[in-house]
C-alpha cells in the first residue's frame, strides 16, 4: 500500500521559519516541486547534523536516502520534534518524488546537496579551518546548485520567467545560493567552532564578508530579472533577510544567536511584494 502523501505546507511550516513564506508565494506550476526538493534537502541535512553518531554511518545513510527504509534507523533516535517528523515522512516524500514530473531535476540537485553534506562530514570536526577555496566549493555544493535548480524548474514551467537568458540566470542563481550559504556560515561561526567546524580563518572575516556581499549583489540582479511579481517576491524575500542578517553580523562579528526578528521578516515580505 502506498503511503498517504503528507501535507507539504504543514511540514514546511514546522521546519522552515522564513523560507516557508517564499514557497507560499510560488504559483502551483512550481510550488510542489520546489517545496518537495526543499524538504528532501532539509531531511538529509538533519541526518548530517546528528551528534554522537559515527561519521561512516551517517555517510552511509546519506548515500542510501533515496532507498530510505520504512523502519526508522536506530542511529537517528536522538532526533525529535520537527526533524523527526520530517524523517518519519520520508517514505511518503519519496513516493511523491517518484510521481513528480520534475523527478530528474529533484534527484539531481538532491544528489549534489548530499555530496556537499558528505564533504562536510569528512572534513569535520577538524582542528584547522578549511582553505577558502574548499569553503567556496562547499557553498556551491549545498546551495549554489539550488539556485541553478530553481532556475531550471521555473524556466521549464513559467512562460516568460526572466528578462535574462536561462544561462545567465543559472549563473546568477548559483552565485545567489552561495551567498545565502555564506550568510549561514557567518551567522553560525560561534556554534560551529564549538563543534569543530571552522569554515575559514578568523583573519579572513573581512574577505568573506566581501565575498558574501558580491554574491548577494548577484542575487539582486537575479531578482530584478524575474518577471512574475509573486515569483520575484519569493526570490527577493531571502535576499532581504540575508542582507539584514549580514548587517547584524558586521555590527557584532563575534556575536552568538544572530538573527533578524519576526517584525523584520514581515516587513521584508511586504517590501518584497511591492518591488
Amino acid at each position: 500500500m502506498k503511503p498517504e502523501f503528507p501535507d507539504l505546507d504543514r511540514l514546511l511550516e514546522r521546519v522552515a521559519r522564513s523560507f516557508h513564506l517564499s514557497l507560499r508565494l510560488l504559483p502551483r506550476a512550481v510550488r510542489p516541486t520546489l517545496s518537495l526538493a526543499y524538504l528532501l534537502a532539509r531531511a538529509s541535512d538533519s541526518i548530517a547534523d546528528v551528534a554522537n553518531a559515527p561519521e561512516g554511518l551517517l555517510i552511509e545513510l546519506l548515500k542510501g536516502l533515496p532507498s530510505w527504509p520504512h523502519q526508522f534507523p536506530s542511529a537517528l533516535e536522538s532526533l525529535a520534534g520537527a526533524e523527526r517528523k520530517l524523517l518519519e515522512e520520508m517514505p511518503a516524500l519519496l513516493e511523491m518524488l517518484r510521481a513528480s514530473p520534475d523527478r530528474r531535476e529533484i534527484e539531481s540537485v538532491w544528489e549534489t546537496i548530499r555530496g556537499g553534506q558528505i564533504f562536510d562530514l569528512k572534513k569535520f570536526p577538524s582542528p584547522s579551518p578549511l582553505p577558502l577555496e574548499e569553503a567556496r566549493r562547499y557553498t556551491g555544493l549545498v546551495a549554489g546548485c539550488v539556485g541553478e535548480f530553481w532556475t531550471d524548474v521555473c524556466f521549464k514551467h513559467i512562460p516568460d520567467y526572466s528578462l535574462k537568458t536561462r544561462d545567465e540566470m543559472r549563473r546568477l542563481g548559483f552565485s545567489f545560493g552561495c551567498g545565502l550559504q555564506w550568510i549561514n556560515i557567518l551567522r553560525d561561526r560561534p556554534a560551529d567552532k564549538g563543534a569543530g567546524r571552522v569554515y575559514f580563518s578568523p583573519e579572513l572575516f573581512p574577505e568573506v564578508v566581501s565575498i558574501t556581499r558580491s554574491h548577494l549583489s548577484d542575487g539582486g540582479c537575479y531578482c530584478e530579472a524575474v518577471r512574475p511579481r509573486r515569483l520575484r517576491a519569493a526570490c527577493r524575500l531571502p535576499l532581504e533577510l540575508a542582507a539584514g542578517t549580514l548587517q547584524k553580523i558586521e555590527a557584532s562579528p563575534t556575536g552568538r544567536g544572530i538573527k533578524v526578528g519576526r517584525a523584520f521578516v514581515w516587513k521584508s515580505l511586504a517590501m518584497s511584494l511591492l518591488r
